[in-house]
């Protein structure tokens, strides 16, 4: 668990690829949405693996983060959300409606955790697995307070070198967003 200022929520790491890729998985030009994968050599010099902050569909009506987004759009909340940070992460890498560009922000794990930016001017570039292009931004201030705080919380106490040595380091980059790891809507059915 990983407590994000006023609630406990579910903090793990998911899906890790040694030897990896990071990939486009955006379906509309306007969002950013990335995924990891490994080649079956599994030969890169790159790792990757998701950071998951968890949202529940249970406390929907509740959730200080998903409460504005069900006020608007009810039980489409959760997807209106994904879309929402997508669109966001599209803009903090330099994308625009005209251009429907992939470029992915990016931002240093350990700056992420201490809220500063990363550079990554031409003198210092930030080294990735992502062949579409990144860009350093402030990926801190990307998600809603609560899911950052949670997250930063998360890295700090739990993948830290105690217990996952060499997550926590100044080669780690953190790219945003990876929202499709569960499917932001349910629906029940009769049994």
């Amino acid at each position: 668990k990983a407590f994000d200022g006023s609630i406990n929520r579910g903090a793990y790491s998911f899906c890790m690829c040694p030897g990896g890729q990071i990939v486009p998985a955006s379906t509309n030009p306007n969002e950013i949405c990335v995924n990891g994968m490994s080649f079956s050599r599994r030969d890169s010099q790159f790792a990757n693996s998701a950071l998951v902050v968890t949202l529940s569909q249970n406390n929907i009506e509740t959730d200080p983060v998903l409460q504005p987004y069900h006020e608007q759009h009810g039980v489409l909340a959760g997807l209106e959300f994904q879309k929402d940070m997508e669109r966001r992460a599209s803009i903090m890498g330099g994308n625009s409606d005209t251009n429907g560009g992939f470029t992915v922000p990016v931002q240093r794990l350990t700056d992420f955790c201490n809220e500063k930016s990363s550079g990554g001017g031409s003198s210092t570039p930030l080294s990735s697995s992502y062949r579409l292009g990144v860009k350093s931004a402030p990926c801190h201030e990307l998600y809603p307070p609560a899911l950052t705080t949670a997250l930063r919380n998360a890295v700090v106490t739990h993948f830290n070198e105690h217990q996952m040595p060499g997550f926590l380091c100044d080669e780690g980059l953190l790219h945003g967003v990876e929202t499709r790891t569960s499917s932001p809507l349910r629906i029940s059915r009769d049994g």
